[in-house]
């Protein structure tokens, strides 16, 4: 099994090898010496050592009982500082950039990230590589993306991932169980605010407070959609305005992004909530994605003030870890995550549908569980899915999770693991790495979600893209308890769960979907403790509550 380290992996340069048209996706059009505009992004290399200086703050200040918990989380400008890029590589980037007269634009306090907008046939000088439309009709995206690029020799070191290029990213979209909008729904707001302790609590108490949920490639916010459903389902909680972050926020509603944007202000009522949303599309092309949004994302959150910053994001986004995702990019957009975890900002993500299989082919490719990303990250809380809309939950069986090939088992997870595997009965060992990061981390329910997408049109929503922003919202209300008292935000929230599992509600049955075979028909099972399907249990506000304003 692959076991990459992420210091290891940040030392990659930024080249990619041929490869062939991913599965379903289908060669549309040769674009190659287009006139078409798209952003460049480039990520330059961060040192290792300084990369290492900024996990071990991380971890000091995360972890209950180190005595820098709760003594204040660093700055935008102290985290950038400390990871900084040399000079040499920030101008050989720029110079590079300006060579083939383009203007650079750095949009990070370190310049970290520098982007540019660039023709498709300059960038094709740039890269050596080869611009063609690609469409996938399941998801109805069509990206422009090249099989291969490679950097002039004198960049190899100086960065790590380039976009867009060789990643070609779908929509993610949860189940639709129903179309008839009548109900009643298993999961409406109210069960689950009984279910999950929160009962009548409302945030909103501490001015300096936020949470957000992210959509990416056409996924839109649409404001009528969202008063419908506050006033079908929470009328009280209703925000009074979402704002609106990124290049593509509002119109037609998406099933995920309504999905998203009701759920966490739902849970964590009267909170302020945002919709960074941000489409890949270039302004003039309707259709076509030409850019890479979900690295548009990343690098706009580091270009946000401390002040303007969410405390929490949840993010209904992911793919086949080992299959889809290089150990370069991963690793460098781990420690964008890091990054984030350093400003005292949380992150989640849902854990995947696919159960232990790939999202992406379906079944098992070479007889080898297929784990997610980026919720096999070390750094971003993974949210897996339950059912049955009452205590005690089951593990619903589509949840993804298992254990990353690229990252190892984080220190504050590895007890928990281990009594994973000394309690038996999983699948065999030869299916998964088993020094790998384990995920999720919680779980919350993930079927049978009213969501609004029109005036009158309510669909049954599934899938871990409920669970997130249902766990999100929670967060969001804990961080508005201890802000309210004076107290920093949780942060970087898996140190705390794993030293608090009390404080969760444990999930002890139910089966993973497997590969879908007579060979290895389920996955991993629910059982005491940690598991591979429902992590540590789903979020008790109350209880967790109690255990938060207890600490510094």
């Amino acid at each position: 099994m692959i076991k990459a380290a992420l210091v290891l992996a940040l030392s990659a340069g930024a080249s990619s090898a041929a490869l062939t048209t991913p599965h379903g996706w289908r060669d549309v059009e040769d674009v190659s010496g287009s006139s078409e505009m798209l952003s460049l992004s480039f990520f330059l290399h961060l040192c290792p050592k300084k990369v290492s200086l900024l996990e071990a703050e991380v971890l000091e200040r995360s972890t209950p009982g180190n005595p820098k918990y709760g003594q204040g989380w660093m700055s935008n400008e102290e985290v950038h500082e400390m990871v900084a890029p040399s000079a040499e590589h920030v101008q050989l980037v720029t110079e590079f950039i300006e060579a083939h007269g383009a203007t650079p634009i750095f949009p990070t306090p370190n310049s970290d990230v520098i982007t540019a907008t660039v023709s498709i046939e300059t960038a094709e000088k740039m890269l050596a590589a080869d611009y063609r439309s690609y469409h996938h009709a399941g998801s109805n995206t069509t990206l422009v993306r090249t099989l291969s690029y490679t950097l002039p020799e004198s960049l190899s070191g100086a960065v790590s991932v380039v976009g867009p290029t060789d990643r070609f990213t779908t929509r993610t979209a949860p189940i639709v169980q129903s179309t008839d909008g009548d109900g009643p729904y298993d999961n409406s707001p109210a069960n689950l605010r009984s279910m999950y302790g929160v009962g009548n609590t409302d945030g909103g108490v501490a001015a300096d407070n936020s949470q957000a949920v992210t959509a990416f490639l056409g996924e839109y916010y649409n404001a009528k959609a969202e008063a419908n459903f506050f006033k079908r389902y929470l009328p009280r909680a209703a925000p009074d305005s979402i704002k609106l972050v990124g290049d593509a926020t509002a119109g037609s509603a998406g099933v995920e992004a309504m999905l998203d944007i009701e759920y966490m202000p739902a849970m964590g009522a009267l909170i302020e909530t945002e919709f960074w949303g941000f489409t890949g599309k270039s302004p003039n092309s309707p259709i076509t994605i030409t850019d890479e949004p979900f690295l548009t994302w990343l690098y706009t959150v580091g270009n946000t003030t401390d002040d303007d910053v969410p405390m929490v994001f949840s993010t209904s986004y992911g793919e086949d870890e080992t299959i889809e995702v290089p150990t370069d990019y991963s690793a460098r957009i781990n420690a964008e995550f890091l990054k984030c975890a350093g400003r005292g900002i949380s992150i989640l993500f849902a854990s995947g549908d696919s159960g232990a299989a790939s999202a992406a082919y379906g079944g098992c490719p070479n007889d080898q569980f297929t784990p997610t990303w980026p919720a096999g990250s070390p750094y971003v809380t993974a949210v897996g899915g339950t059912t049955g809309a009452a205590l005690p939950e089951s593990a619903w069986s589509g949840s993804s999770g298992g254990f990353s090939n690229n990252f190892a088992t984080p220190s504050w997870q590895a007890d928990a693991v281990a009594t994973f595997f000394a309690t038996g009965g999983q699948p065999d060992s030869s299916y998964y790495n088993t020094s790998g990061r384990g995920y999720p981390d919680i779980a919350a329910q993930a079927v049978d979600y009213p969501v609004v997408i029109g005036g009158d049109l309510t669909l049954s929503v599934a899938g871990t893209s409920c669970a997130s922003p249902t766990s999100g919202g929670i967060i969001g209300l804990l961080n508005d308890a201890r802000l309210a008292a004076g107290k920093t935000t949780l942060g970087f929230l898996n140190p705390l769960l794993y030293t608090n599992p009390d404080a969760l509600t444990d999930v002890t049955k139910g089966t993973q979907a497997g590969c879908g075979t007579t060979k290895q028909e389920f996955g991993f099972e629910a059982v005491e403790g940690w598991d591979a399907v429902t992590g540590l249990g789903s979020l008790n506000y109350e209880r967790l509550l109690d255990v938060v304003m207890a600490l510094p």
